[in-house]
């Protein structure tokens, strides 16, 4: 999992908003209860991830019915119709660009590979004539069956693959005190892939190495888990194994002989240099750019790559 960086994030927070609030269905709340919602709307909206759990333990919103909170912000044909979630996700190229909906949140933040996986690709594409051709699904951490009330809360929306969203992840229950949220943790600082020889063919064969996925913290295993990552990056011991010839070919003296060759033309820096050899991003705010750039990352650095 790769932590979503964006540094227009707050900004983005705020237009969410300003913008999801017209699918709300305030209809079906008694005068009381819809007085509280619009009262606390903007945290219920807002609140950053570690603090959604809190908007969960609110005695007034429990007292409230499940299946009228889902009339108000899950919708579809058992909930309300074209309400809440249901209409923000509606792909209708005849409504006008300017309305806010998911392919608009989507554009904003830039999510080009899943955060869960990093393997699947999640690019945003709107046509000038705003046919909506693509964009990553949202993944409910908290689900909307459950919780509802969270199914428009832009830190509980996270952009994600099918696989992950729909097919590992389907209606297993998460929270934060279980799975890590990558709006607020950083997996690539308490998870790393590992490097196993397991014989003198490693430098040929991906049968002389094994790989694997090692996390002393409990949350980042349960990801692991739910999202089957150690078993679905078996699938790409060829990346491995082309990372081990390169240490072998590209050693101090040649990078530095490279450097010397083509700095300031090919590449800006050794970090470029890096990143052209590995063929993935190296820095932290930048592995989420690039299928994969996790476990090129690890992989590099445990050989000296880079």
């Amino acid at each position: 999992m790769i932590k979503i960086h964006n540094e227009h994030l707050d900004r983005y927070v705020q237009e969410h908003i300003d913008g999801i609030q017209q699918y709300i269905n305030y209809d079906v709340f008694s005068e009381a209860e819809e007085k509280y919602i619009k009262e606390n709307i903007e945290y219920i909206l807002g609140a950053k991830s570690y603090k959604l759990k809190e908007i969960l333990k609110d005695k007034t919103i429990l007292a409230i019915d499940t299946d009228t909170l889902k009339k108000a912000f899950v919708g579809g044909s058992k909930n309300g119709g074209s309400v809440g979630y249901a209409k923000f996700i509606i792909k209708d190229k005849t409504i006008k660009n300017e309305r806010y909906d998911a392919y608009r949140l989507a554009e904003k933040l830039q999510i080009n590979i899943c955060p869960y996986c990093n393997i699947n690709s999640t690019f945003t594409v709107i046509q000038e004539d705003n046919t909506k051709i693509t964009r990553p699904e949202f993944d409910h951490f908290y689900d909307k069956d459950t919780y509802p009330i969270l199914a428009l809360s832009f830190y509980n929306l996270i952009p994600s693959c099918h696989i992950c969203n729909s097919t590992l992840k389907g209606t297993e229950k998460f929270s934060i005190d279980i799975h890590l949220n990558p709006y607020s943790d950083n997996f690539d600082k308490i998870a790393k892939f590992k490097l196993k020889i397991e014989d003198s063919t490693f430098y040929h064969s991906i049968k002389g190495f094994n790989l694997t996925l090692e996390s002393d913290d409990k949350r980042a295993n349960k990801n692991i888990e739910s999202f089957e990552l150690e078993t679905l990056y078996q699938n790409h011991k060829d990346i491995v194994l082309e990372l081990i010839q390169k240490e072998a070919i590209y050693n101090e003296s040649y990078l530095d002989e490279l450097l010397t060759q083509y700095e300031g033309t090919l590449f800006k820096n050794r970090e470029d240099l890096q990143r052209l050899i590995s063929g993935g991003y190296v820095t932290d705010e930048e592995i989420g750019k690039r299928p994969l750039s996790k476990l090129i990352k690890d992989i590099s650095q445990e050989l000296e790559l880079i």
